[in-house]
């Protein structure tokens, strides 16, 4: 039965864009052999996904999603001080990689260098010495098995990612934004992440939920 739910160091800190970044829902862990992807699995997959997207409207699916409908947002929200000062740390003490350096293949994402990731868990699996660096992010982490990516997230100003598409649509992004620019929010026109049709920005504390399966950009 298909389970129709789907469930971030700078130099100048004001032109960059700092968030903690999830991946929550079923997302499996990849069944692979020496040669790569079982081809029987990775059908599998594909048909998911494909009924996934159908059951939940196509292409006109919901693109963003209330976090008030979401404890453990809400739970990452009321520990934003704690998680802030955690991420501090890691940019003051730890050389964060770049995101194409950890996610292969995604060097069209970030051809100017100006993403930079810190991981917690990488498809349902933790990186355990980076968690012992932030245990009040790495403990909200661990009471959500749901949650099968996390990461740090900072983006250096200015920064353009174009148009893409996640690979799975059982999942749902969210974004805890820890920093952001000092004119973000000045009417979403310098700083905004657009899904589809549909533009938001972010705000220091208020989480943004939404599907990454459909086409998205973010510009900073």
């Amino acid at each position: 039965t298909v389970a129709p739910m789907r469930t971030c160091c700078c130099g100048a800190l004001g032109s960059c864009l700092l968030f903690f970044a999830a991946v929550v829902g079923g997302l499996a862990v990849w069944i692979g052999s020496e040669g790569g992807i079982e081809p029987i699995a990775f059908r599998r997959f594909l048909w998911l996904n494909k009924e996934i997207k159908r059951m939940n409207g196509g292409e006109n699916r919901q693109r963003f999603f209330q976090r008030e409908d979401f404890p453990l947002v809400l739970d990452f929200e009321n520990h934003v001080p704690e998680i802030q000062s955690e991420l501090e740390y890691v940019l003051t003490n730890v050389k964060t990689p770049q995101f194409d350096e950890v996610v292969p293949g995604q060097d069209v994402l970030n051809r100017d260098q100006a993403w930079s990731v810190f991981q917690f868990r990488v498809y349902n699996r933790d990186l355990v010495f980076n968690m012992k660096l932030c245990p009040i992010t790495a403990g909200l982490i661990s009471k959500y098995p749901e949650i099968s990516y996390a990461m740090f997230s900072v983006l250096h100003g200015p920064k353009i990612i174009p148009p893409h598409e996640g690979l799975y649509s059982g999942v749902l992004r969210v974004h805890v934004p820890l920093k952001i620019p000092r004119d973000c929010n000045n009417n979403g026109i310098r700083c905004f992440i657009k899904v589809k049709n549909e533009t938001r920005t972010w705000e220091e504390g208020t989480s943004l939920v939404f599907d990454d399966s459909l086409n998205h950009q973010v510009k900073m």
